[in-house]
């Protein structure tokens, strides 16, 4: 075991913790008289912006307590002296210096700060320009952050970075998180990105995004080496907002929106699905099951409860879908110490009953320079949140509650007239509904990051940093049983009381140096991390609960009740080291090094190096580009090569050390007797990933309004930590080892074009990008066959991961001619009649069978793109941003597309295209009375494949920004109000009823949502 003792961790925390002066809160007051010499002026002047004056805005001589703030109309009036430097700063706005040269009035105007964000970019351990990048880095545009109202972070930078892959398969309040991919998937293990929140790992998601500054995704090795063993996937820094010297600020953001699915399913009604049952017993050469009579009483309802049509769906999405969510926070200081600290709310309801989410958000970020050469941050972050969803007593999980809803027949009544439940052998899933059985999980974030930074010479800086994360969770599933009728019985009831902590202690000390010699820059970093990270795991189990509304675990029968648990350990120790080098700030150089050691390693694999190195070329800046610079502004060329690491095993924290496990039994002196035995296969060869990658990109910036990115990459990731199978006379289960290859490919180009058209501020963005993904090794074996949830999926080497396997298909069999003129069928064992689906013999043997299988494409899409366009007239604004895929497939199962099985199954609605006699051009095979018949999707076939392009209108917005001279009567800075609407518009040719996002197979799943949503921003 990889072990660090306690005392340097002690040690390590102390450094970082302790410094030898004092640390005030806030600088001692001085007299508001301050002496000023003998050569002073009276300088007026006024500080405003686009939409008019500023109040509260900080004038300054730099330097000095020399200040005052702007009045209701922006005006200010400063004893100053020829030389001194007038800073003007207020939140949000970039911050200006002036020399004062003896003029009498002076009148400033303030830029939004975001210009500042596009100029310099938070990269790994500190930020750089961004014209001196020579690594592939992405930055969101924080409006377009702040302009849409988020439930999920994640989810919310779908669309807007080129190489980032952002997939929301769900709308369930909670889980809407959306699956991030950095340039590919290239692993078949973890492959989500490292993210790093005010330089700590940590999770996006529980994060307020009305806290977040700046998001920024190394996308290459060049610019995520300095992070080493885990940056193989990407990585994703994320940046608070902090205080800023000048007069307190207070900010509330509200919204309020209210939810509905993008897309659902239609089925058949209970008279179609007779139709339809009747018309497959033909095929089979069965007589009818229903009469014309009967048929016509399921249509007319005159007998409901003998005769129900049954719309499972409306009576499952009964709710609004209501969400709010409020944020409110302070933002101010003086030159010695800063502050912002925030208060937020996240409340939203399900379209279903009992899926809910709260969320209370608390932030506190303090920065102070108690000395001209020591600077303090400290942060403090706290996230509580709250889920509900149904559960049921079948088989629990929301999942089922969607699957029967989809599946159940319309023939089988919600009530029957006496009141009691209608069901079927799995029982009645609005029934589930009603009887309020939940899971609730309740989660908290606690995120605590301190550090001091000293500066021994203005060119050479130490840095201690202390972090310490916390996640703690409380799960507890009550599946209540139910007597759905005389007939029918769920249960027992039974409660599961699952409880889960983490934490996380880490600590990094860094040694920076810059220096400038001549047209020489040079920055040096150094430094050392290290961390250890704890899980703790508890469930316990009972049944037989006297009452469904008893919920404590000692309630439950000790009979049958069980109890596990488990902890486990991870420690990591790293060196780091980088070196920035330009020549003029036309020739750029960084090299990265990361030598990290991990104790999920044995001796000899536990440290790897992770090295980088990157150049950069600004053409724009050599003297032959001179007479070009007006028209071409900036041209740069870079290139780049990494090498990066992964250990990331899903929750095998031991995989190289043999363990026992226990609660095994062994007949001992006549009686059973408890033990342990060895149940995993372990290699103490195992080491890490390694993922290699290599870029060329160019940077253009024309006639001061448009920029272009465009970039290529190739990652290549051996040595892939896969599971391969033990021997069978050892009996073991299967062991990792390092087998698999697999490379990703493509480019990327971001554009953004910004005018001004009269009195119109008008602009556009977009991004592209392709990427190829190709299994090069699996460890021996030329592919993978592996059954999916409702389809069969390959992993082949020359092929895409998550690749579809199947039949080739061409179109339906028209007559016995045709079927007997056409290769004979052995998939299974059915009989062929016209209408059937005609599969391809792609050996050429005259058999159809599993030899004739292909690969079908991939779930992963190869182009992701996204663009927006706004515009400001007046204090209005309007803002439209699409985003999409394309060159992706997706399949939905049996369950989804629905089958005639008697009370068990529905067909959904496009069964009524189906192939007849008499309607040989249908779209749909012909319908047979089983759940695998020869057409069915349970044969995987690109037949029923489903093109998952698709481009969609993910928010429009249109605001109004109050003139602020109407504001300052009644003390407001700034009022903003808006319409928001999200998910409205989707253009795709997937499956009419099924979002082109969704998981493939049963259709189980909560489906997408579009919101409508009003709110306000109001500064004070």
């Amino acid at each position: 075991m990889f072990k660090i003792s306690k005392q340097i961790s002690l040690i390590l925390l102390s450094g970082v913790l302790c410094s030898s002066g004092n640390l005030y809160a806030s600088a001692k007051a001085e007299k508001q008289g301050v002496a000023i010499s003998q050569q002073t002026s009276t300088l007026k002047g006024n500080v405003q912006d686009a939409m008019g004056p500023i109040i509260g805005a900080s004038v300054v001589v730099k330097g000095t307590t020399n200040g005052m703030i702007t009045d209701m109309d922006g005006n200010f009036t400063l004893e100053v002296k020829k030389g001194d430097i007038i800073q003007i700063s207020y939140v949000g706005y970039l911050t200006q210096e002036i020399k004062y040269n003896g003029e009498p009035v002076l009148n400033i105007t303030l830029k939004d700060d975001t210009q500042k964000l596009e100029e310099i970019v938070v990269v790994g351990y500190g930020t750089q320009k961004k014209v001196n990048l020579t690594g592939s880095v992405a930055n969101v545009d924080s409006k377009l952050m702040e302009s849409r109202p988020m439930t999920s972070v994640s989810a919310g930078l779908q669309g807007l970075l080129p190489g980032v892959t952002v997939t929301q398969r769900s709308g369930q309040p909670g889980s809407d998180n959306g699956t991030i991919r950095v340039r590919g998937t290239g692993t078949f293990n973890n492959a989500n990105p490292m993210v790093i929140v005010d330089g700590v790992e940590a999770s996006m998601n529980d994060l307020d995004p009305n806290d977040i500054q700046s998001v920024s995704v190394l996308k290459d090795a060049a610019s995520s080496a300095i992070y080493g063993s885990k940056a193989a996937n990407g990585v994703i820094l994320v940046t608070t907002k902090r205080g800023k010297a000048g007069k307190a600020s207070i900010n509330y953001s509200a919204n309020f929106g209210w939810q509905s699915p993008t897309e659902l399913p239609e089925y058949v009604t209970s008279a179609q699905y007779a139709t339809l049952t009747n018309e497959a017993r033909a095929y089979a050469g069965k007589t009818p099951l229903y009469t014309a009579e009967q048929i016509q009483k399921y249509a007319d309802g005159s007998d409901p409860y003998n005769y129900p049509n049954t719309n499972w769906q409306d009576l499952l999405y009964t709710e609004s879908g209501f969400q709010q969510q409020h944020n409110i926070s302070i933002n101010g200081g003086d030159e010695k110490v800063r502050y912002m600290t925030s208060v937020g709310y996240q409340g939203q309801d399900g379209i279903i009953k009992h899926a809910s989410k709260d969320q209370y958000n608390v932030r506190v970020n303090v920065d102070a320079n108690p000395t001209s050469k020591l600077e303090s941050n400290f942060s403090i972050s706290y996230s509580n949140i709250a889920l509900e969803e149904p559960t049921n007593p079948y088989v629990g999980g929301l999942a089922q509650i969607f699957r029967q809803v989809n599946m159940i027949s319309p023939m089988v009544p919600y009530k029957k007239e006496d009141g009691t439940y209608g069901t079927i052998g799995d029982g009645n899933p609005i029934a589930w509904i009603d009887m309020d059985a939940t899971t609730n999980k309740k989660r908290h974030n606690m995120l605590g990051v301190g550090s001091l930074k000293y500066s021994f010479l203005p060119e050479l800086s130490i840095k201690g940093q202390a972090s310490y994360k916390l996640y703690a969770e409380d799960s507890n599933e009550m599946r209540k049983d139910i007597q759905y009728n005389p007939n029918k019985y769920h249960g027992p009831n039974q409660m599961w009381q699952k409880d889960t902590f983490e934490d996380q202690v880490m600590g990094d000390i860094m040694l920076e140096y810059k220096k400038s010699f001549g047209l020489h820059n040079l920055n040096v970093l150094a430094g050392f991390h290290s961390e250890l990270y704890k899980y703790k795991y508890t469930m316990a189990y009972r049944k037989n609960f006297p009452s469904n509304d008893l919920t404590d675990i000692n309630a439950g029968s000790s009979d049958g009740a069980k109890a596990e648990g488990y902890t486990r350990e991870l420690a990591m120790l790293s060196w780091l080291g980088r070196v920035n080098y330009d020549y003029a700030g036309k020739y750029l150089l960084e090299a990265n090094i990361r030598y990290d050691g991990s104790s999920r390693f044995a001796d000899g694999n536990r440290w790897g190096a992770f090295p980088s190195f990157s150049a950069g070329w600004r053409i724009s800046e050599e003297e032959f580009f001179e007479s070009y610079r007006e028209t071409v502004n900036s041209l740069k060329l870079r290139a780049s090569w990494g090498m990066l690491g992964n250990q990331n095993i899903n929750s095998d924290y031991y995989p190289t050390v043999s363990t026992m496990t226990l609660g095994k039994n062994y007949p001992m002196g006549g009686s059973l007797v408890s033990g342990a035995y060895t149940q995993y296969a372990k290699n103490p060869n195992l080491k890490w990933e390694e993922t290699t990658t290599y870029g060329v990109g160019i940077d253009v910036a024309l006639i001061d309004k448009l920029n272009v990115t465009l970039d290529y990459y190739n990652k290549t990731t051996s040595g892939i930590l896969m599971k391969v199978p033990t021997a069978e006379t050892y009996a073991l289960a299967d062991f990792y080892d390092n087998v698999g290859k697999v490379e990703n490919n493509g480019f990327e180009m971001s554009v953004d074009y910004k005018d001004r058209f009269g009195k119109v501020d008008f602009s556009v963005g977009g991004n592209i990008s392709y990427n190829h993904n190709e299994i090069k090794n699996l460890g021996g074996v030329d592919e993978m066959i592996e059954s999916g949830d409702g389809y069969v999926s390959i992993k082949r080497v020359g092929e895409a991961m998550n690749s579809f396997y199947g039949y080739r298909t061409a179109g339906l069999y028209q007559s016995q001619e045709d079927i007997n003129n056409w290769a004979t069928y052995g998939i299974r064992n059915a009989k062929i009649l016209p209408g059937d689906i005609r599969y391809v013999d792609v050996t050429g043997d005259g058999k159809i069978n599993a030899d004739d299988r292909v690969i079908l494409n991939s779930s992963d899409p190869k182009f992701t793109f996204g663009f927006n366009l706004s515009a400001q007239y007046a204090g209005f604004d309007v803002m439209a941003f699409f985003q999409g895929a394309a060159g992706v497939k997706g399949y939905l199962g049996i369950e989804a597309i629905g089958s005639i099985n008697g009370d068990d199954a529905k067909p959904a609605a496009l069964w009524m295209d189906r192939w007849t006699p008499e309607n040989k051009n249908a779209k749909y095979p012909r319908v047979v009375e089983t759940l695998n018949g020869p057409s069915m999707p349970s044969t995987t076939s690109d037949f029923w494949l489903q093109n998952a392009n698709y481009l969609r209108l993910k928010n429009l917005q249109v605001g109004y920004t109050f003139n602020k001279s109407l504001l300052q009567r009644v003390g407001i800075s700034k009022l903003r109000v808006y319409y928001s609407a999200q998910n409205i518009l989707t253009f795709t040719s997937f499956l009419k009823g099924w979002d082109p996002e969704a998981p493939s197979g049963r259709g189980n799943f909560y489906p997408q949502t579009q919101v409508h949503s009003v709110g306000l921003n109001l500064t004070f």
